[in-house]
């Protein structure tokens, strides 16, 4: 199985996919985050042929308490469960990194990543911060921090 493509998609995109994979429990219309449609948010599909088969979402949202001035939070990731395992969500996570690279400062990026996937942040230079917390219906998660520096134009 062969990734197609990784692209930007909108955020009315996403939603299906945040729905049946992330929050089956809620409402299609519970999945629209309140940053979505800011012009900074970037929404990344991976697709299989054209089937949309995964998602991720960044933002600019300095963590609260941190010492980083610069912040952008990771929402939203899903990948269907067939195709876990073939690349798909680290191509994802790969492509919000480097929107995050490609802005004018260093930054933080954070996000509340499920409990079950944490080695798949650590894989892509994330630590935990703090303990484990549940959210209430949806489980256990992590918050997860990776510092990144920006590419600087050699002299």
């Amino acid at each position: 199985m062969s990734i197609t493509s990784i692209r930007p998609i909108s955020d009315t995109e996403t939603y299906d996919l945040r729905h049946r994979i992330l929050r089956p429990q809620q409402a299609l219309s519970e999945c629209a985050y309140p940053c979505d449609k800011d012009p900074l948010t970037l929404h990344i599909g991976c697709f299989l042929n054209d089937t949309l088969i995964g998602i991720g979402s960044i933002l600019p949202d300095p963590r609260e308490n941190s010492i980083h001035p610069t912040g952008w939070r990771i929402r939203g990731m899903a990948v269907l469960a067939d195709v876990r395992g073939t690349g798909a969500g680290g191509k994802i996570l790969q492509a919000l990194i480097d929107h995050v690279r490609a802005q004018p400062l260093p930054a933080e990026i954070w996000c509340n990543g499920r409990a079950n996937v944490k080695g798949f942040y650590e894989r892509f230079g994330f630590v935990q911060e703090g303990d484990p917390f549940e959210l209430p219906g949806i489980g256990p998660h992590l918050l997860m921090v990776k510092m990144e520096s920006v590419a600087l134009a050699s002299s």
